[in-house]
C-alpha cells in the first residue's frame, strides 16, 4: 500500500483547492453579513463560528481533519489535563435542554391491561378533593402562613413581570424532586413493585415539565426545561441542588422572569390507601393541581420576592378556577421558602398525586401549560 503523505501533489487538484477556499471565503462573509443584521447572542454566534469552521475544513481538507478540528472546537482536553467544568446545553428556540421535544405525551394505561394485584401493595382511592369552600373573585386559599393576605387587594396589583417579543428564553422549568413518578395504570390498587420514585423521564414529573413547555412554547414563550436529577442518589439537600442549578441558568440567560418548580403531591389515607385526585375536564380525567406558594421573609431565610410571587399565582389559580372547574386544589401559602426567593415570577405546583396515573398528569400539565401562557402573556409589552 503506498503512503499517501509520500504522493505528489496532482496539478489537476490545485483549481480545486483554489475555488474551495474561494467558496469558504464568499460563505463566511454572506454569513457575518447576516450576522450584523439579525444580531446573534453570543452563544449562538460561537456556534455559528464552529459551523464555519467544520464546513471550511470539510471543503477543503483531507479526510478526518474535521473530527480533529471538531474535537478541538468542543475543547477536548489532551490525555492527562483535567476535564473543564460541564458547560450549560445550548438553549435553542426549537426546544429547551436536555429533554425538550424528545418526550412523548402517553395516554394513561388502559385498566384492562393492569397488571395483576399482587396483594403486596395497597388500595387506589379516587376521587376529587376540595377546591376550597370561600372563593374571592375566582381564589380560594389554604393559608398555613404566619401573614394574613387580602387577596382582592393583591389581585389589583400587577406582578413586576415583562415579557418580550423575542425568542430568547423566558420561563424555566425545572424539578428539585426530578425522580417523582406516576402510575402507568389505574385498576383501583397498587403493587409494591410499583414504583414512586423514577429515573424514566416518560413516567415522572419530566413529562409534565414536558408538557407544560410545549404549550408555552407553542404560544411563542421561550422555555428552558432543565432535567438534572437533584433528588437521587441522595434526597436530603435537593433544593439546595436545584438552586444552585436554578442560579447558573439564570446568569446564563438572564431574560428568563419566570421559574416554575415542577413537583407531583403524596396523599395518603393511610400506610396502604392511597389518594388519586381526579376531576374530568373535557371528558378526559386529569389530576388535580396544587399551587404552593412562599410568604414567608425573615433576617435568617429571606424572601424579598414573596408579594410578586403571590400576585402571579394569584392570577395563575384565578384562571385556573374559572377556565377549568375542579382542576385547582386551593393555593396553598406557606412560610417555607422553597427556593421563590431566586426570582420575582417563582411558582412552585404539584400535580396529581403517586397515585394518578402519568397520563392525567400530563393532561393536568397541558392545561397547566394553556392557562400560564395566557396569563403570562398578558405581561407582554
Amino acid at each position: 500500500m503506498q503512503d499517501r503523505q509520500k504522493q505528489p501533489k496532482s496539478k489537476e487538484n490545485r483549481p480545486r483547492a483554489d475555488i474551495a477556499r474561494l467558496f469558504s471565503a464568499a460563505t463566511t462573509l454572506a454569513v457575518f453579513s447576516a450576522v450584523i443584521a439579525a444580531g446573534l447572542s453570543n452563544g449562538e454566534l460561537l456556534n455559528l463560528g464552529r459551523g464555519i469552521a467544520m464546513l471550511s475544513v470539510g471543503v477543503m481538507q483531507p479526510e478526518g481533519t474535521a473530527k480533529v478540528l471538531s474535537q478541538r472546537l468542543e475543547r477536548v482536553p489532551a490525555a492527562g489535563r483535567p476535564n473543564p467544568p460541564p458547560a450549560l446545553p445550548q438553549y435553542s428556540t426549537a426546544g429547551g435542554l436536555l429533554t425538550s421535544g424528545m418526550l412523548i405525551s402517553k395516554p394513561a394505561s388502559n385498566p384492562l391491561n393492569a397488571p395483576k394485584e399482587e396483594g403486596d401493595g395497597g388500595k387506589v382511592i379516587e376521587l376529587q378533593l376540595t377546591t376550597g369552600s370561600t372563593f374571592i373573585q375566582g381564589v380560594a386559599i389554604k393559608n398555613a402562613s404566619s401573614r394574613t393576605i387580602d387577596i382582592a387587594a393583591e389581585l389589583k396589583k400587577k406582578p413586576k413581570i415583562t415579557l418580550k417579543d423575542t425568542l430568547e428564553p423566558q420561563v424555566l422549568i425545572y424539578h428539585t424532586h426530578t425522580t417523582e413518578a406516576y402510575m402507568t395504570y389505574y385498576a383501583g390498587y397498587y403493587n409494591a413493585e410499583d414504583a414512586e420514585r423514577t429515573k424514566d423521564a416518560t413516567r415522572s414529573v419530566v413529562a409534565v415539565g414536558e408538557a407544560i413547555s410545549e404549550q408555552l412554547r407553542a404560544a411563542g414563550i421561550g422555555v428552558i426545561h432543565n432535567v438534572t436529577v437533584h433528588d437521587s442518589p441522595k434526597y436530603a439537600g435537593a433544593y439546595e441542588r436545584s438552586a444552585n442549578t436554578v442560579k447558573k441558568i439564570l446568569k446564563q440567560y438572564p431574560t428568563i422572569k419566570v421559574i416554575i418548580d415542577v413537583h407531583r403531591d403524596a396523599v395518603r389515607k393511610s400506610s396502604t390507601e392511597k389518594y388519586k385526585p381526579t376531576v374530568v375536564i373535557g371528558g378526559r380525567k386529569a389530576a388535580q393541581v396544587m399551587l404552593v406558594t412562599s410568604l414567608g421573609d425573615t433576617k435568617i431565610v429571606p424572601n424579598p420576592n414573596w408579594a410578586e410571587n403571590l400576585r402571579l399565582a394569584l392570577r395563575v389559580q384565578k384562571e385556573l378556577h374559572t377556565q377549568h372547574k375542579g382542576i385547582a386544589r386551593p393555593l396553598y401559602l406557606v412560610d417555607s421558602r422553597y427556593n421563590q426567593h431566586l426570582c420575582k415570577g417563582a411558582l412552585l405546583v404539584e400535580v396529581g398525586s403517586e397515585a394518578n396515573t402519568v397520563g392525567e398528569a400530563v393532561y393536568s400539565g397541558e392545561i397547566l401549560g394553556k392557562t400560564l401562557a395566557k396569563v403570562l402573556k398578558s405581561f407582554k409589552k
